[in-house]
């Protein structure tokens, strides 16, 4: 069955239907037998016309990603963007008062699709999500969605949704004005029908209020509004991601010169971004994040759910991972040192779950019900029906190991214990334990709520069915999971420590502090590593630097041992690489005087040298084992060290730069070292991806 029209009493129906795709993604074939559709709606005179999904939780996704992701030449893309805006606009002049009936995701295409309708009615459901994501992918939206959506919202809610590429829940667009109505998913169909009936067409006012609505239409107060978004996307992108710029050009030239002027340039631009390297590797890190779900279980047997986890050490990160748990539908049980401690993580927890109901995630309802399903206590009461219990304590071997013991008198003989840790090896973790196959490695990224990577390490001599089970958990928490083998720092400790470690040994030349930060953000990282050192605290960095310094290749770098003993612990300390008064940061000049040096120009490029000691540690993990496959290198980059997206991870970044990287690896070698002799995969000419 495919897309279709039908009559009913009057009501025309049109349903989409891919049959060879559970999500409806818009391709040439689902455009073209939705154009024949709407014709029949015109030819049959119809006065009332809804829009809905044979698919369940699912409305139209957006554009087929495989025909963007190979695109190279733009004609073809502009014509098959023409396309689809003549289609919706066909919709949009229909006689017919039109309603789509919206029952899950309308993401992309799908809410531009929605947008061409008089009406949008949407189901309250988990599954409902509408917006416009493309930017988050290096594209813009391009049917109509930069044209519309400030017609309908105001410019300035058009642009945060776009820029920010939001996905809102059905109660936020109504608030928004995305949406008119929200019911309940079994009256969806009834309640559109009845607005079809009832309502008119509609002519889109530009906001709800005057405020907006004067904002959208006269030109001067728009280009405040233009300016603002403009300015801020400059700061944001830093000229890395050239996407939000366009879709702010898309948005002006329609309002200002009118619709048809803003459909061309939207379509020319999103012709350019999609043919463009950016929109190519951020299309690739989404689609292998997609596969990884499935990927993660490669020869894992099939996992037991967890319905019961433990928790023990209820600070930041271990309240953090419960909130997680409970979201996913876990019982939750919280243990620390006394029942203070257990009330404060229970609290966090709490407030976490409130903060996100607040923003929309959920509802209030569901807050409530992911509150019911945590508590605490300061002992291991409750732990016995635990299936996974995960240890959060401080990262010290033999506090760890005594968890594992104390755990093991009153676990079931097939739960599973996983350390929360960064860099322990997970062997050590378990040694002496009664079932040392049983214990695995999770490591979460703070803060747990807003990072979207796990890291589970499966040691030499684990249970498949314990990493199986470990890995189950973490995608319920809706987490991108990495396998990796047990090693000192594992993969993106390692990986981190080692650039790390660079950034030191530059510093130690006399290349200044914020020059090495300021190079690497201007880069595209989120953070420079001098900031990200004293983010994360020094104490602690020197922990995690004498753990990996095991497999260390080169000379070791003496600054965070230096400044630990004189007493500089980082941001949370007030001073550390930097000095912290209030919201300044300066450079810490007494940096310089503990380790001896004046300010000198760097050995080689600071960005070259840094990327190049990433890359190349990263393609020594797997050549050693410690990953499974580049992919997996990638996604542990990108979504846990905030390797720059647009660049796609150190492994497509070796694909890309190819002899060229060879070269420059060799080149640092002979100069600096053999921390950068090319690893055995670089120096074979592997292509990590076809």
């Amino acid at each position: 069955m495919t897309t279709r029209f039908e009559e009913r009493e009057g009501v025309g129906r049109i349903v989409i239907d891919r049959p060879d795709d559970r999500i409806n993604a818009l391709d040439p074939a689902l455009v073209q037998s939705f154009g024949e559709a709407i014709r029949a709606a015109r030819a049959s005179g119809v006065k009332a016309l809804i829009v809905t999904s044979a698919k369940k939780d699912n409305f139209v996704a957006g554009a087929d990603l495989d025909f963007v992701r190979l695109a190279t030449d733009p004609a073809p893309v502009i014509e098959a963007l023409r396309a689809m805006q003549r289609v919706l606009d066909d919709l949009a002049t229909l006689p017919a008062t039109t309603v789509a009936a919206i029952n899950g995701a309308a993401l992309g295409g799908g809410c531009e699709l929605a947008l061409a309708c008089d009406w949008r009615v949407a189901a309250d459901s988990p599954a409902m999500r509408i917006g416009q994501p493309e930017v988050q992918l290096g594209l813009i939206p391009a049917a109509g969605g930069t044209q519309r959506l400030p017609r309908l919202v105001g410019v300035a809610s058009a642009l945060e949704m776009i820029l920010a590429s939001r996905r809102l829940t059905a109660r936020r667009a109504l608030r928004a004005g995305l949406v008119d109505e929200v019911v309940h998913p079994a009256a969806l169909e009834r309640a559109a029908t009845d607005v079809a009936r009832r309502r008119p067409k509609r002519k889109a006012q530009g906001g709800k209020t005057p405020a907006e609505r004067a904002m959208t239409w006269l030109a001067p107060a728009r280009r405040i509004a233009i300016d603002r978004a403009r300015t801020k996307a400059i700061v944001e992108s830093r000229g890395l991601y050239p996407a939000p710029l366009k879709a702010i050009e898309a948005i002006e030239v329609g309002l200002r010169d009118g619709m048809a002027a803003g459909l061309e340039t939207e379509a020319r631009l999103f012709a350019e971004l999609a043919t463009s390297d950016t929109a190519h590797q951020l299309i690739d890190l989404l689609l292998t994040t997609l596969r990884q779900r499935r990927e993660a279980f490669d020869d894992l047997p099939a996992p037991r759910p967890v319905r019961l986890l433990g928790i023990v050490g209820a600070g930041f990160m271990g309240s953090g991972i419960a909130q997680a748990g409970a979201v996913a539908g876990m019982h939750v049980r919280l243990r620390d040192i006394d029942a203070p401690a257990v009330a404060r993580g229970l609290k966090t927890a709490t407030d976490l779950t409130a903060d996100a109901a607040r923003k929309g995630v959920f509802d209030r309802r569901e807050a409530q019900r992911i509150v019911g399903r945590l508590s605490g206590a300061p002992d291991l009461s409750g732990f016995a029906r635990a299936d996974l219990v995960i240890e959060a304590v401080f990262e010290e071997i033999g506090l760890k190991r005594r968890v594992v013991s104390e755990l093991e008198a009153v676990l079931r003989d097939d739960a599973v214990i996983a350390s929360n840790t960064s860099a322990l090896p997970i062997a050590e973790v378990a040694r002496g334990a009664r079932r040392p196959g049983r214990v695995v490695g999770m490591h979460f990224f703070s803060p747990v709520h807003r990072m979207p990577l796990l890291e589970v390490v499966a040691p030499a001599n684990g249970d498949p069915a314990a990493v199986a089970t470990a890995v189950a958990a973490g995608e319920a928490m809706g987490k991108t999971v990495i396998v990796v083998h047990d090693a000192p720092g594992f993969y993106t400790t390692r990986t981190l420590a080692t650039m790390m470690g660079e950034a030191a040994l530059l510093l130690e030349e006399g290349v200044r502090i914020d020059e090495v930060d300021e190079a690497m953000e201007r880069f595209g990282w989120p953070v420079g590593p001098f900031r990200l050192m004293d983010e994360v605290g020094l104490v602690v960095g020197k922990h995690v630097a004498d753990t990996v310094s095991a497999g260390r290749i080169g000379p070791t770098p003496r600054a965070v041992p230096l400044l630990v003993q004189a007493g500089l612990q980082g941001k949370r300390g007030g001073a550390g690489f930097y000095k912290y008064e209030g919201k300044k940061r300066t450079p810490n000049a007494r940096v310089y005087e503990l380790l001896g040096v004046s300010a000198r120009p760097p050995h080689g490029d600071v960005v070259e040298r840094l990327t190049l000691a990433f890359v190349n540690e990263a393609a020594r993990c797997l050549d050693e084992g410690v990953l499974r496959s580049p992919a997996e290198g990638d996604l542990g980059a990108v979504l846990g060290l905030g390797f720059p997206p647009y660049l796609g991870g150190p492994f497509r970044y070796a694909d890309a730069n190819g002899e060229a990287l060879r070269n420059s690896l060799r080149r640092l070698a002979n100069a600096l070292g053999e921390r950068f002799t090319p690893a055995d995969c670089l120096r074979d000419g592997r292509r990590f991806y076809q």
